[in-house]
C-alpha cells in the first residue's frame, strides 16, 4: 500500500467517523417524533367527597417534616409544595370554566381549592413514575352523592332523558346528574389539555378510571343492598358509554373504622368488592381495601373524612394507582421519596 493510498484511506475513515452521530441523530428523529405521537393517558378519578379529597394540609406539612424519606419530596428547599412535571390534573368545579382549578399534579385539587388533598396525589406519583407517556387525571367528584341516585346509571333509569352530546349541568339530587356530569368534566378536562404546551394536539386514550365513594348509600340501608347491582350496571354503562369495552376500573373499598367496622360497613365493602370477582370482569376490575390505611390518631376534619388524615388520602392513593398499573400491564416504577379516544360528541 503507497502512503498515497494510506492517506486517502485515512481520510475516507475520518469522514465516516464524523458523519455517524449526524446519521446516528437522523436515525432517532423518526422515533423520537413516534413518542412523541403516544397517547396521553387520561384516569378518570370518579365518586364523591373523599375522591373529592379532604386530607389536611396542615397534616401532610408536618409528615414531610417527620418523615422526609417518604415524604420530603412533596416540598422544594424553599418549603413550596412540588408539581409534577409529567402529570397534570383537571378538576373543573360545578359552573366553572375549562382553566379552572387545573395544573401539574400537585397539592390543592380539592374543594376548598389549594386546601386539601385527595387520593389523585399518590395516584398520580405512582403512574407518572412507571407509565412512559405525560399522564392526565380528571376528577369528577361531589361531596354528598350517591350511586343509587346522583350516579345511577342510566340503564336503571332517569328523571330526565339520557343524553351525553348534552354539555348541561343539572341540579346535583337529580337522578343521574352525577354520571352525566363526569362526561362533562371530561369534555372541559380535554379542553383544558389543549392549552398546554405539552399536550396540545397530542393524541388521548381513556386508559382507566378509579372510583372512591359510598359513603351515601352506606347510610340508607336499601341503598347498601342495591349496591352490588348498582356498581356492576354503572361498570357496563360508563364503559358503553365512554366506547371503552374492557376499560380497566379500580374501586377504592371503604376503610372507615378499619379492621372494626359495623355490620353495615362490611356490607358495602362486600357489595364494593364483588364486581372485582367476576367472571364477566376479571383482569380489568380490582377492588382495593383501604382499611388498612385507616389512622384515627389524627382529627384534622372534625373527626369525619378519615379524620383528614394525609396519609390515609396518600397511602389509599397510592395503593389504588398499582392497582391501576397491574390492570395496565404496566411495572411498578420508582418509590415514594425518590423522584428526580374518544367521546360522545
Amino acid at each position: 500500500m503507497t502512503a498515497k493510498t494510506s492517506s486517502m484511506l485515512s481520510f475516507i475513515l475520518l469522514l465516516a467517523l464524523l458523519a455517524t452521530p449526524a446519521m446516528c441523530l437522523a436515525a432517532d428523529e423518526p422515533a423520537k417524533t413516534e413518542a412523541s405521537k403516544k397517547p396521553v393517558k387520561v384516569i378518570i378519578l370518579a365518586g364523591q367527597s373523599n375522591m373529592q379529597g379532604k386530607g389536611s394540609l396542615d397534616h401532610l406539612s408536618q409528615l414531610v417534616k417527620d418523615e422526609p424519606g417518604k415524604f420530603g419530596h412533596l416540598k422544594d428547599k424553599d418549603g413550596k409544595w412540588t408539581e409534577r412535571e409529567d402529570v397534570w390534573v383537571s378538576f373543573p368545579q360545578l359552573g366553572g370554566t375549562a382553566n379552572d382549578n387545573n395544573g401539574r399534579l400537585s397539592v390543592g385539587y380539592t374543594w376548598p381549592r389549594k386546601q386539601k388533598i385527595g387520593p389523585e396525589l399518590g395516584i398520580g406519583e405512582v403512574l407518572g413514575d412507571a407509565i412512559d407517556e405525560p399522564v392526565f387525571l380528571i376528577k369528577a367528584a361531589w361531596g354528598g352523592q350517591s350511586l343509587d341516585i346522583d350516579f345511577r346509571p342510566p340503564s336503571f333509569g332517569w328523571d330526565r332523558e339520557v343524553d351525553l352530546k348534552s354539555h348541561d349541568e343539572w341540579k346535583p339530587g337529580t337522578k343521574g346528574w352525577a354520571y352525566k356530569q363526569i362526561f362533562n368534566q371530561v369534555r372541559r378536562g380535554l379542553e383544558y389539555m389543549e392549552t398546554v404546551p405539552e399536550l396540545k394536539g397530542r393524541p388521548y386514550e381513556i386508559a382507566g378510571l378509579v372510583w372512591f365513594q359510598g359513603w351515601n348509600d352506606l347510610i340508607d340501608g336499601k341503598r347498601v343492598e342495591a349496591y352490588e347491582k348498582n356498581m356492576v350496571q354503572f361498570i357496563r354503562d360508563i364503559r358503553k358509554d365512554l366506547g371503552k369495552p374492557n376499560l380497566p376500573i379500580v374501586i377504592g373499598v371503604m376503610g372507615q373504622d378499619g379492621d372494626k367496622a359495623a355490620d353495615n360497613m362490611k356490607k358495602m365493602r362486600a357489595a364494593q368488592t364483588a364486581p372485582s370477582t367476576m367472571e364477566e370482569f376479571k383482569g380489568t376490575v380490582a377492588a382495593v381495601p383501604t382499611a388498612p390505611y385507616w389512622d384515627p390518631t389524627v382529627k384534622y376534619d372534625g373527626g369525619y373524612h378519615y379524620m383528614g388524615s394525609a396519609r390515609f388520602y396518600y397511602d389509599a392513593g397510592r395503593a389504588m394507582g398499582e392497582s391501576m398499573l397491574e390492570l395496565l400491564g404496566v411495572k411498578k416504577g420508582k418509590a415514594a421519596g425518590t423522584a428526580d379516544g374518544e367521546l360522545p360528541k
